[in-house]
């Protein structure tokens, strides 16, 4: 990564593009509320962006509505914990599986376009976190494309918008041209793979 960044320099795009490296949210011993985590007991509903009664952090006093953003400040309290208040918090990643195994409950069609309809409509908001509130949210969504060839669990392989294709596993509205263009501005990114589709959206 040094190496890469030193070369940026060289070239003088140091500040256009940013050298970085994704972590596993594992990586936290516990996620919510931002101090302590009980995943055997979240409702579908508060992962899925469905309304839901949510939950208060009670050392902030802040109220959550949905997972997601519960982790993203989760992240950056921790952050925070080590002395830093400069990072910026990007999700790599979220995304929901449209099949799995008869054991990966919760993994189905109607709650993956569910996940992303309301993932989609909260970035349309400009929302930030309830505690970064004018902090806006960078996400890249998994993935573009199921993965028929990859090994593992079946919603490993089910993970995409689009079988490969190209035809739409379900609608989201990305079919709507106005709205994938207002999706990029927004500074939400899609890494597009296959054939005419090889190339990055992305507006800053």
């Amino acid at each position: 990564m040094q190496s890469v960044y030193n070369a940026l320099v060289k070239l003088g795009l140091s500040q256009q593009v940013t050298v970085t490296t994704s972590h596993s949210f594992v990586i936290m011993s516990n996620s919510f509320p931002p101090s302590s985590g009980d995943p055997q007991h979240v409702s579908l509903n508060y992962v899925l962006f469905q309304p839901n009664p949510g939950s208060i952090d009670p050392v902030t006093n802040l109220h959550y509505d949905n997972m997601l953003y519960a982790q993203i400040d989760a992240v950056y309290a921790a952050i925070k914990a080590v002395g830093h208040t400069d990072i910026e918090v990007k999700i790599s990643e979220t995304g929901w599986p449209s099949k799995g195994d008869p054991d990966e409950v919760g993994a189905s069609m109607q709650n993956a376009e569910i996940y992303h309809s309301n993932l989609l409509k909260r970035i349309e908001m400009k929302q930030g976190t309830p505690a970064k509130p004018s902090v806006p949210i960078d996400i890249y969504v998994f993935a573009l494309f199921n993965e028929d060839l990859k090994p593992g669990s079946t919603s490993e392989r089910n993970y995409g918008l689009y079988y490969p294709d190209g035809t739409p596993v379900y609608n989201i509205g990305l079919q709507n041209q106005d709205f994938v263009h207002q999706f990029c501005h927004l500074h939400t990114f899609i890494i597009l793979g296959l054939g005419a589709f090889k190339n990055v959206m992305r507006k800053k």
